[in-house]
C-alpha cells in the first residue's frame, strides 16, 4: 500500500465485504447457527479494529541524531521502515480475513458449497 489513507480504505473494504457476505448467507440460506454467523461478525470487526489501531506508527530515529544530518539516508531509511510495517500489517490481516472466511464457508453445508461452486462455473 502506497499510504495510511490507501491501507485503511482497503482494510474497511474488505472488511465489509465479508461481513455483508456473511449477512447475506445469514438472511439468503436456511438452516445457519445465527450464533456462529454472528460470531464471524464480530470477528472481522474486531480484526479490523486492531489493525487499523495498528496502522499508526512512529519512526523512532531522528534525521540530526541518527543520521548526523543526512537527509538522504533518513528519507531512505524512513521509507524502508514505513514499508516493512505496512507490508506486514497487509500479511497479518490478509491472514486473519483467510481466518475468518474459512469460518464463514464452514456455516454452509456440504451440499450448499458443491452447488454454489457449480454455479459459479457455469457463469
Amino acid at each position: 500500500m502506497a499510504n495510511k489513507r490507501d491501507l485503511k480504505k482497503y482494510m474497511k473494504m474488505m472488511a465489509a465485504d465479508v461481513a455483508g457476505e456473511t449477512a447475506f448467507i445469514l438472511d439468503y440460506y436456511d438452516n445457519i447457527d445465527e450464533n456462529k454467523a454472528y460470531k464471524v461478525i464480530d470477528d472481522v470487526l474486531v480484526l479490523l479494529t486492531e489493525k487499523i489501531a495498528n496502522v499508526s506508527v512512529a519512526f523512532d530515529k531522528t534525521c540530526k541524531l541518527s543520521f548526523d544530518g543526512d537527509r538522504k539516508a533518513y528519507r531512505k531509511a524512513h521509507t524502508a521502515y514505513f514499508k516493512n510495517c505496512y507490508k506486514e500489517l497487509l500479511k497479518e490481516f490478509d491472514d486473519g480475513i483467510q481466518a475468518i472466511v474459512k469460518e464463514m464457508n464452514s456455516l454452509l453445508s456440504k451440499e450448499q458449497l458443491a452447488e454454489n461452486k457449480k454455479i459459479a462455473n457455469e457463469a
